[in-house]
């Protein structure tokens, strides 16, 4: 198994190697057996030659180095993933790569409010959400939503960054107008006090549920990502649960994906589907060597 893995090859496609993941793919390849790059989009040349021999679309690198379509491409892109890397993932379907998550599902869910708004049309739960820009009655907008406090939240953030609380109009005021004229979107959310509510992730791999854990926050905090502080713990997901999770990964034609959820005495809601989700506090909370299991399945499809 291990020659095989060798012969096809794994290609992370990543801006940020450093990221604790990305560390724990390629350290799981090894033990695997697999050879392994990781790869900058910035770094990569996407040609079409007219006429050229084989498959008429190449992709190389910067050094002329070509990649061969028989590796698998695992991109770690996330919801603040650029054009440019975008078009150099679709550069990699065309040339005949097996990919994991298509560029039309990265597509779909790095826009965090427009994945939200086609869940509510579908029937998912969600809590209630106003993206706005320059609001000119930011009262009537929080009124809406329950009342001060609100959560501010920019629409292609991640890792707990761009996530804010705003307490009252004056500071939920000046934070959109102040990123709107920086050229940043953000969009209002529901506040639920920490104390009423609790976040979880599931984890789906290949249309099943492959883990799932609880994230507790910091004391103080009101972010539940791990990479924030939040403490991630064991937890068994619902049936009701497990059963949106795969819906909405279905929904975005995502491989693999995490769906955060928001539970509350009134329910549960998605939070965020996640087409690059941090593997480091999964896996511990599972106990579980999360990238291998990734690994293992892709490789062998």
């Amino acid at each position: 198994m291990a020659d095989n893995n060798k012969k096809k090859g794994l290609l992370i496609l990543s801006r940020r190697p450093e990221v604790p993941s990305i560390g724990q793919l390629a350290s799981a390849a090894e033990r695997l057996g697999i050879n392994c790059k990781i790869l900058d989009p910035d770094q990569l040349v996407v040609e079409h030659t007219p006429g050229a021999k084989g498959h008429p679309v190449c992709i190389h690198t910067q050094n002329g180095e070509v990649l061969e379509p028989s590796s698998l491409l695992l991109p770690r892109l996330g919801s603040v993933s650029d054009e440019y890397s975008l078009a150099v993932l679709r550069g990699f379907e065309a040339a005949g790569f097996r990919v994991v998550n298509r560029a039309d599902a990265l597509m779909h869910v790095r826009n965090k409010i427009s994945a939200l708004v086609e869940l509510a049309a579908d029937g998912f739960p969600v809590l209630p959400v106003i993206l706005m820009r320059f609001p000119k009655d930011i009262h009537a907008a929080a009124k809406k939503l329950g009342g001060f406090p609100v959560m501010v939240k920019f629409i292609r953030g991640s890792q707990g960054l761009g996530v804010m609380k705003a307490a009252d109009a004056a500071t939920a005021q000046s934070i959109i107008t102040a990123f709107n004229a920086l050229g940043f979107d953000v969009y209002l959310e529901r506040f639920c006090p920490p104390r009423r509510s609790k976040d979880a992730r599931v984890l789906v791999m290949g249309g099943k549920v492959l883990a799932a854990m609880e994230r507790v926050r910091k004391n103080g905090d009101y972010r539940a990502n791990v990479h924030a502080g939040a403490k991630p713990r064991a937890y068994e997901p619902s049936d009701t649960e497990r059963d949106i999770a795969l819906r909405a990964a279905k929904k975005f034609g995502l491989d693999l994906c995490a769906v955060d959820f928001l539970r509350t005495p009134e329910g549960d809601y998605i939070l965020e589907v996640n087409a690059s989700p941090g593997l480091t506090g999964i896996s511990e909370a599972s106990r579980r060597d999360i990238a291998e299991d990734v690994l293992r399945y892709f490789m062998k499809k």
